[in-house]
């Protein structure tokens, strides 16, 4: 069999594992939330590991043809696996967590068979078909960037299988047959091409949970929700959702959560109709709008509109110029297609202008001030990201963001910002007085810049850059008593003036104006956890101190899974192979090992310093991604000049400049990239892309390095064996990775992964 379709074929399923392994991340998160979504998608990727450790025991090939018929088969059954895992979830509804992870592993689980395979015969060609590898990972990151802009999730997932079927034929003889099967399966592919985003199958149903905030707009069961339209994003899949009760409101979610309203509105500013009026002067974020002055009215800034209901509020208040800062096009796409519903909102209005960007990029790039901030319960607990690299972080409410949207401010400038409920909004208040502390204002003096107001279910915080004055405080307290008692009150004022309603947050905030060590006090002793919360640990809706339980359980699985793969197969082999000196495993189980674990840390931890500099998190991590892939597949093809007498001294050798290189990545990249804002996103996304590659070059050497000491020690057939414990140890490396950056932030969590690699420079090569 020629060694270029050897390396074709590596390249091409690298390619579309990769990028189905971004698409059932996105599958994932509308059916299951957040920790869950994570745990699924951990099991379902140790698969990789599992097929190779699997391929170890039950593969055996004795030519060259057995080869060719194992890949054949194998690529086979990973597309139709592929096929079989999208038509029984939104054919048959199987999304138990169980029967999902089983169905969600069998394409990895195929995948680890055919790699462990292809390094075990050919592991004197393992630097360039790791490339190949690498290359086609590469080429699936990239992939998952353009594949929803073409298809629907279930129709992208069909092409990926066709196209995997499709690549059986190159293990075949040329045949009328094997033509005229090739031939059907492209027109099979054109058609869902042609069809696009408008799915051949039935929508993937959305898990019923209770943070799927879907089911649970109304409590009345008659209530029926339809979904009137859809559309799928690396940002997850966009519904609007219309009620049969009603049609003043409808409600956009993403992945069925973070619901944001859309309202039906005439377009008339000075007529907008009573229950309009009405619905929006409940809404606690309304509320700072109504007491301005004109003086405060010039240009407000609304960071993820959404729906456009903050948009609205502010139209209808009077504020003269609105911006809205959106990051997920489709919502705004929706917004402005159902413009007779909402008035033209997002398209009719020449004092309105929504842009597409990630929030705090565009306040860190903008020179522009604002009299208004706003901020209406931002983000959400479903998994954002492009690939299993899933924490439910949010950059938009940690103190450096804080920070950063003083710094835009008028001198009469305010922050409005709605959360969920009562925890999150005393976590925001601690965050808000340490970010005072850190522009040099005391919690004293901070006091007098805030205002509380209270409601179940969207507390609001308004946060002046300057002290409110005592009259203006006064003139607001007459303000709200105008209003019905069913409407929100103030449950704090600044200078102890008397709120209206009292709450947690009124005692939090009343005794630190009297007892100076009453912050910490209360921080310590608070059940949840209500911590500042800072970008290198910006989990602020981890509500429990420390780690959660099911993290730490899985963590214990994995550890247990990878102590058993390797343990077992090791006991195995001295057992049936007493030539083979156990000295000859030491080496390259700790470097399979510690390099599994080591590269998916740094990996994760140095991506999520870096995310912010680009402003789509989704489009920034597939271009870190991408480059550190491109860049080990480069070093990859050419690592073998390096010391190419001694693997294991050229191992020892890339490490150090590795460790050189992360230190230098973690520390001045952020930095530097900092002062690069002021550049456009494709400027910055380059020198990003050309950055990471140098130390993606000497990340990809290790691997390929072992495999050639596997070979030269004469037990190249361990190869499939070592490869899934390497697969295993990836995996349990990104679980940690959340751990430790719970714990300690990304920072120390890179460092921690650079250990790993450290521990191969203590090994002796005549061990």
């Amino acid at each position: 069999m020629k060694k270029t379709y050897i390396y074709f074929a590596t390249l091409l399923i690298s390619s579309i594992i990769l990028c189905f392994e971004i698409i059932s991340t996105r599958i994932s998160s509308v059916i299951f939330v957040h920790n869950y979504a994570f745990i699924i998608l951990s099991f379902s990727i140790m698969g990789l590991g599992l097929g190779g450790i699997f391929s170890y025991y039950k593969i055996k090939v004795k030519s060259e043809t057995d080869l060719q018929k194992v890949l054949k088969t194998v690529i086979l059954w990973i597309g139709l696996s592929l096929s079989i895992f999208i038509i029984s979830i939104v054919k048959f509804n199987f999304i138990n967590p169980y029967i999902f992870i089983f169905l969600l592993t069998a394409p990895f689980f195929l995948a680890g068979i055919f790699f462990s395979q292809i390094f075990k015969q050919y592991s004197s060609d393992s630097f360039t078909l790791y490339a190949a590898d690498l290359s086609g990972a590469a080429i699936g990151s990239l992939l998952s960037l353009v594949i929803f802009k073409i298809f629907s999730a279930e129709n992208a997932v069909l092409f990926l299988s066709l196209a995997l079927i499709a690549t059986t034929n190159i293990f075949k003889k040329k045949s009328f047959y094997t033509i005229g099967s090739l031939v059907i399966v492209f027109i099979f592919m054109l058609l869902l091409t042609i069809n696009g985003k408008s799915s051949i199958t039935a929508q993937i149903p959305i898990g019923n949970y209770p943070e799927k905030d879907f089911y649970y707009v109304y409590d009345d069961p008659n209530v029926i929700s339809t979904i009137i339209d859809s559309r799928w994003s690396n940002y997850g899949r966009a519904d609007l959702v219309s009620y049969n009760h009603q049609d003043i409101v409808r409600h956009l979610f993403i992945d069925g959560a973070a619901g944001t309203q859309m309202f039906r509105f005439n377009g008339e500013i000075n007529n907008p109709g009573r229950l309009l009026s009405s619905i929006l002067m409940r809404n606690p974020t309304t509320m700072p709008l109504l007491w301005l002055d004109e003086k405060e009215k010039d240009n407000m800034l609304v960071i993820g509109p959404g729906g456009g209901k903050e948009v609205l509020t502010a139209l209808l208040s009077g504020i003269k110029k609105i911006t809205g800062i959106e990051v997920n096009p489709d919502f705004v796409e929706i917004v402005k297609d159902n413009k007779e519903f909402n008035g033209g909102i997002y398209t009719d209005f020449p004092n309105i202008d929504i842009i597409v960007k990630e929030g705090r990029h565009f306040i860190k790039q903008t020179d522009q001030k604002y009299d208004l901030l706003v901020m209406a319960l931002p983000s959400t607990e479903q998994t954002q990201s492009i690939d299993n690299f899933a924490m439910s972080e949010n950059f938009l409410l940690t103190v450096e963001a804080i920070e950063d949207y003083f710094k835009i401010l008028t001198n009469e400038g305010q922050l409005i910002l709605t959360v969920h409920n009562k925890w999150e909004l005393l976590r925001l208040i601690v965050t808000t007085l340490k970010a005072f502390e850190n522009i040099g204002v005391s919690n004293k003096d901070a006091l007098n810049r805030i205002i509380t107001i209270s409601d179940e279910y969207a507390p609001t915080i308004v946060i002046k850059r300057n002290a409110f004055l005592k009259d203006e405080v006064e003139r607001i307290k007459l303000y709200m008593q105008k209003f019905p008692s069913d409407f929100p009150t103030v449950s704090f004022y600044p200078y102890g003036i008397a709120p209206q309603n009292y709450s947690i947050e009124t005692e939090l905030l009343s005794n630190i104006n009297t007892n100076y060590s009453y912050l910490n006090q209360y921080t310590e002793k608070s059940t949840n956890n209500i911590t500042p919360v800072y970008d290198d640990s910006p989990y602020f809706y981890k509500i429990n101190r420390g780690v959660p339980d099911e993290f730490i359980w899985l963590l214990i699985a994995f550890i247990i899974i990878g102590v058993m793969a390797a343990v077992i197969p090791l006991r195995y082999l001295l057992k049936k192979q007493k030539k083979i000196a156990i000295k000859h495993l030491k080496i390259p189980l700790v470097i399979f090992i510690c390099i599994g674990l080591g590269f998916m840390i740094i990996e994760i931890s140095l991506f999520q310093k870096l995310i912010l500099y680009l402003g789509s998190p989704t489009i920034a991590l597939a271009i870190l991604l991408s480059s550190l892939l491109i860049g080990m597949g480069i070093g990859s093809y050419y690592g073998k000049k390096i010391r190419i007498d001694n693997p294991f001294k050229r191992i020892k050798y890339v490490i150090y400049i590795i460790i050189i290189l992360n230190i230098i990545s973690v520390f001045l990249f952020p930095k530097m990239f900092d002062v690069m804002l002021e550049y456009s996103q494709v400027i910055r996304a380059a020198a990003l892309f050309i950055s990471i590659m140098p130390i993606g070059f000497f990340l990809g050497i290790p691997f390929p390095s072992a495999i050639e000491i596997l070979q030269i020690k004469g037990i190249d057939t361990l190869v499939p064996w070592m490869y899934g414990l390497n697969g295993i140890m990836s995996i349990t490396g990104s679980i940690l990775t959340v751990i430790l950056s719970m714990l300690f932030g990304f920072t120390i969590t890179n460092l921690i992964g650079v250990t790993f690699y450290t521990v191969i420079l203590f090994i002796n090569e005549n061990d």
